[in-house]
């Protein structure tokens, strides 16, 4: 009786450690993966599902595998991720957000770098409740596959110009700002340098938003144009 029990026990035992490592793994790796799926979480996803199924259904394979499978796979994870804090190995990995649409113009630079046609687009457009282009000022492509979409009148979007300690390239091209405008407006706000913060946001006509790593937050109302910039330097 028991040999004949004794297969469907072990499967029981497997699938209930995989759960209870992936729920682990969930927690250890962050919950921002539950929320949004970047191409890391999707390969995770794909790894993890394998590695479960895999030792599942091997008789050969024991719950000891699986544990060990898991802790690697999870300690390679936190290792990708912690390099991740390089600006160039975040970009390559996780993507960055583009504009499909900016004023009213398509970028069609964007669209065939994202591999996206024109139905997909406006399927995206839908699930937002917009069915024509006329509605449409700014559509902002995110990482994650979804799009974000301002209709004409809206104001504008925040930017988020410091992430990690780093300014983002992207974030400039989006607001036409400049490194040395983000600096100047630094410095100004009691920084001495991008390093200090953990994130800085800047909403046109509001101000900025400042973050340390010590968990500080400042708010900076003023804004400084890039003219300014330009008679500083002259001036210098």
């Amino acid at each position: 009786m028991m040999d004949l029990i004794q297969p469907y026990i072990g499967i029981a035992v497997k699938l209930v450690t995989g759960m209870i490592g992936i729920l682990a793994f969930l927690r250890i790796t962050g919950k921002a993966q539950m929320g949004q799926l970047t191409p890391l979480d999707t390969v995770s996803a794909f790894v993890i599902g394998a590695l479960v199924g895999g030792v599942l259904y091997n008789p050969d394979m024991s719950v000891g595998h699986l544990l060990f499978a898991l802790a690697v796979w999870t300690a390679f994870n936190m290792l990708v991720r912690f390099a991740m804090r390089s600006a160039r190995l975040r970009h390559f990995i996780k993507g960055e957000s583009v504009f499909l649409v900016k004023n009213g113009v398509i970028n069609f630079k964007n669209f065939k770098r994202n591999s996206l046609e024109m139905e997909q687009f406006r399927l995206l457009l839908r699930q937002k409740g917009i069915f024509s282009m006329f509605d449409v000022e700014d559509v902002l492509f995110e990482a994650n596959g979804a799009v974000t979409v301002l209709s004409p009148g809206e104001t504008s979007n925040s930017f988020l110009l410091v992430n990690n300690g780093e300014i983002i390239e992207s974030s400039l091209d989006q607001c036409n700002r400049s490194q040395a405008w983000v600096l100047r407006t630094i410095k100004r706000n009691g920084f001495k340098s991008p390093a200090d913060l953990f994130c800085m946001e800047w909403t046109p006509h509001k101000g900025f938003y400042f973050v340390t790593y010590e968990g500080n937050v400042k708010r900076g109302v003023e804004e400084i144009d890039a003219d300014e910039i330009e008679l500083d330097n002259a001036q210098v």
